[in-house]
């Protein structure tokens, strides 16, 4: 997990006597693990932490965005850094071995925090868990209520009935505590950045949880133990983003969204849809044309963080719904958003996660997903078979092996041979010259014989002769269409199962 300079320094300073933190501060969760400052180095990179001695430091520093510097000792070329980075000065003889694990602690513990929540996610999405496992970030109260203001998570019950008069046996606010909360302290349920407000004189952080617009709840933490920092506000709306997650899981507690996201895992699935699930799809449909999207790891050997992802996606592509099903996350959003995304893009976005996705053609009925799903999956199984370095594989780009293989249904390509092909494989068996090879490319080329001469490398006489002998072995008249297209399709989707077998064979 990435943090930022605020915890670092509230960390250390509970550590160590003699912490002072100087310089730029930003709260935003994005610095890396330490590292040690190399001498003579005079370049840091961006979101870095440098664990250095600051009589060490280089007086023209090249410093990227959002430097942190843990800096043992002072010296008189600092102030040029504290213009330019965050800089937590620790006093005192401090070794810089010691000080650089306990940095790498802090991480840790961040780290199995959010380790420990990603579990919790994947086992049972138990509210009262999650919040429990954050007291030790928090290191104040908190308390969960849904949409409909009804408790669904807190912890030291005892200090919001004695502190704040809160009754939670009554699983919700009291009627006329609740009113002075909305209307003193402006709490409106559509503000998404973060809120701090006061409540019977105790300050509170509070983060509003959506579901896209749709409003699922709010995220409270009191002022109770300790002062707030400026990173609690990160850190709250970093918890706010998985406890989303974890109501959307909830039958009872999860919204709209959540209802069509489960049935269109049932249509794709081929499951009966209920009525709760024909009204939730209703609602969607006939706002826009969709597009079904399927994405598996790119190596076989690797696994998709399907939450994550899935959360990702609908964060990237507002209006999308997206959602793990078998081995894969599928993800159905508005047309227009694969129209706005560049293929760069989207193509950067996968490298990132490992992953390869097939699309779907466009649709305009959710009742379709089932259909959508399907081009979906042939797209990534043809674009694959096609050995095709692409991560983005669209079914329209694959319609004819598709239409190949579905020719087939699975089944060898001598099923389907008619008695005069059945001749034709039997005389190429015991000869060098392929009648069913010169069979297909004659074909290809529209029973054209100079297009087929040129293409096999022979003489129009030669070739002429060898398809009188084809003819007579068939026993039918090529000039018959539906004769010639059914032919075609069995020679076509034969060399296709070839080249098909020949990859699984690598």
């Amino acid at each position: 997990m990435k943090l930022c300079a605020d915890i670092l320094y509230w960390r250390l300073k509970e550590e160590l006597t003699g912490v002072l933190f100087h310089g730029r501060k930003n709260s935003t969760l994005i610095l890396n693990r330490p590292e040690f400052y190399l001498d003579r180095s005079q370049s840091f990179e961006e979101n870095s932490v440098y664990v250095c001695s600051a009589d060490h430091l280089p007086q023209t520093p090249e410093l990227g965005e959002n430097v942190c510097l843990v800096c043992l000792g002072e010296h008189w070329n600092l102030n040029a850094y504290y213009e330019r980075c965050s800089v937590i000065l620790i006093h005192g003889s401090q070794d810089i071995f010691r000080i650089f694990n306990l940095v790498q602690e802090v991480f840790n513990q961040y780290d199995t925090w959010e380790e420990r929540l990603w579990f919790i996610l994947r086992h049972g999405a138990a509210l009262s868990q999650m919040l429990d496992a954050s007291r030790g970030i928090f290191e104040n109260p908190m308390l969960l209520i849904g949409s409909d203001f009804r408790y669904l998570g807190v912890t030291e019950e005892e200090y919001l009935k004695k502190q704040l008069g809160l009754q939670l046996d009554t699983q919700s606010f009291d009627v006329e505590k609740m009113a002075t909360f909305l209307s003193l302290h402006d709490m409106s349920n559509y503000v998404r950045e973060p809120l701090l407000l006061e409540l019977q004189g105790k300050r509170s952080l509070s983060v509003n949880i959506f579901d896209q617009e749709e409003y699922l709840g709010c995220l409270t933490v009191f002022e109770g133990s300790r002062p707030f920092r400026s990173s609690d506000r990160a850190l709250a709306v970093f918890f706010s983003k998985l406890l989303r997650q974890a109501i959307q899981q909830n039958p009872i507690l999860s919204s709209t969204r959540t209802v069509v996201r489960r049935a269109l895992r049932s249509v794709i699935s081929g499951q009966r849809i209920d009525f709760e699930y024909r009204r939730a799809l209703s609602m969607e449909n006939g706002k826009h044309d969709w597009i079904c999207m399927k994405l598996i790891p790119e190596s076989s050997g690797s696994h998709l963080s399907g939450t994550y992802l899935s959360a990702a996606l609908e964060e990237r592509h507002p209006g999308s719904f997206a959602f793990e099903f078998e081995d894969a996350v599928v993800e159905f959003l508005p047309a227009d958003q694969v129209q706005k995304e560049s293929m760069d893009s989207l193509t950067s976005v996968l490298e990132k996660l490992g992953a390869i996705c097939g699309v779907s053609s466009s649709f305009n009925n959710l009742y379709d997903g089932n259909h959508a799903w399907f081009q979906a999956s042939a797209a990534l199984q043809n674009g694959l078979s096609q050995e095709d370095n692409s991560i983005i594989f669209y079914f329209q780009d694959y319609l004819l092996p598709q239409l190949l293989n579905s020719a087939l249904a699975g089944r060898p390509s001598w099923v389907y041979y008619t008695e005069g092909l059945k001749r034709l494989k039997k005389h190429d068996d015991s000869s060098q010259v392929s009648y069913l090879h010169t069979l297909r490319v004659y074909l290809d080329n529209n029973l054209s014989v100079t297009k087929t001469a040129a293409a096999l490398y022979l003489h129009r006489s030669t070739l002429l002769d060898r398809l009188s002998h084809i003819t007579a072995m068939l026993g039918s008249d090529l000039r018959d269409p539906d004769y010639c297209l059914t032919l075609g399709i069995i020679l076509r989707a034969e060399l296709e199962q070839r080249r098909i077998e020949k990859i699984y064979l690598k």
